[in-house]
């Protein structure tokens, strides 16, 4: 049986981390976000 998840918001804190947690669980997953919430960061 194939195992796959889909995540929205997968670039913040919670995403990636659930994102992850399912790869290590065996989970094949699939990813979106629109980065809205976030900044670009200069050096």
């Amino acid at each position: 049986m194939n195992k796959n998840i889909f995540i929205t918001g997968v670039a913040g804190f919670l995403g990636s981390y659930i994102a992850d947690r399912m790869i290590e669980l065996g989970y094949e997953v699939v990813g979106v976000d629109n980065l809205s919430g976030g900044f670009i960061e200069k050096s």
